[in-house]
């Protein structure tokens, strides 16, 4: 007569017998659930972390979301000094073609002016 081996629970709860691979599902009790839940409800609490430690989380993740809020802030005021940059290039490039089309015009009507003159 071949016995089924004992299978101890870890939680110090009465042993189960349960069969090795005979090929039927082995039959589950009621204290086998529980030393199953009791096992995930501590695994569950130990991964669990500490109020301090998230906390400490809490706070630099404050800290870095502060730090990035100034990033944005400086990197939109660079973009709206090169905004307001390019206007001024833009205003000063219409300034210089307008004095330039000025100094060609005076020099083209002294020239028209002078050989009429002349003749």
């Amino acid at each position: 007569m071949n016995a089924a081996p004992l299978v101890t629970a870890v939680d110090g709860a009465a042993p189960v017998a349960a069969p090795l691979a005979t090929g039927a599902p082995a039959p589950v009790s009621a204290t086998t659930k529980n030393s199953a839940l009791d096992i995930n409800s501590t695994l569950a609490a130990q991964l669990q972390p500490s109020s301090k430690a998230l906390s400490d989380a809490n706070q630099q993740l404050l800290s870095r979301n502060a730090q990035l809020q100034r990033q944005v802030n400086d990197l939109q005021t660079q973009a709206n000094v090169l905004v307001y940059e390019s206007k001024g290039q833009i205003f000063l490039y219409g300034a210089f073609t307008v004095l330039i089309s000025l100094l060609v015009g005076i020099f083209i009507s002294w020239l028209v002016f002078v050989r009429r003159e002349r003749w």
